[in-house]
């Protein structure tokens, strides 16, 4: 049971990575380029969420919310098409600059999320 549930978590923040990409970037061959050139944090931020759900009894909302706001930050730079006109050039502008800072926290936190899980289930 606790395998179908750490698999469907992950399999979710694939597909909403997918459909953030898809949306904002105009496509899912937008999508998939970005996969291809972040795959390498993309999969373990995906893996260690995983592990986490695999790990907890409760539904880890606080630990999808940053997984998933670093899948958005990879794909941010597609948000400073539109943003300006909503005024917030600046916050595109400093989620261009640090996406994949952004993506490796959150592997970070995750890291350290599934260690805490861990060392509470031992």
């Amino acid at each position: 049971m606790a395998w179908a549930k750490s698999s469907a978590a992950g399999l979710g923040m694939l597909a909403f990575y997918f459909a953030t990409l898809s949306l904002l970037g105009g496509g899912l061959s937008f999508a998939w380029r970005q996969f291809s050139q972040f795959w390498w944090l993309v999969l373990p931020i995906v893996g260690t969420f995983s592990a986490q759900v695999y790990l907890s009894t409760k539904t880890p909302v606080l630990m999808g919310a940053g997984s998933a706001v670093s899948m958005v930050a990879c794909c941010a730079h597609h948000a400073a098409e539109f943003l300006p006109f909503l005024g917030l050039f600046t916050a595109a502008s400093f989620l261009i600059r640090y996406q994949v800072q952004f993506m490796f926290l959150a592997l970070v936190l995750n890291v350290f999320g599934v260690f805490y899980l861990w060392r509470q289930k031992a």
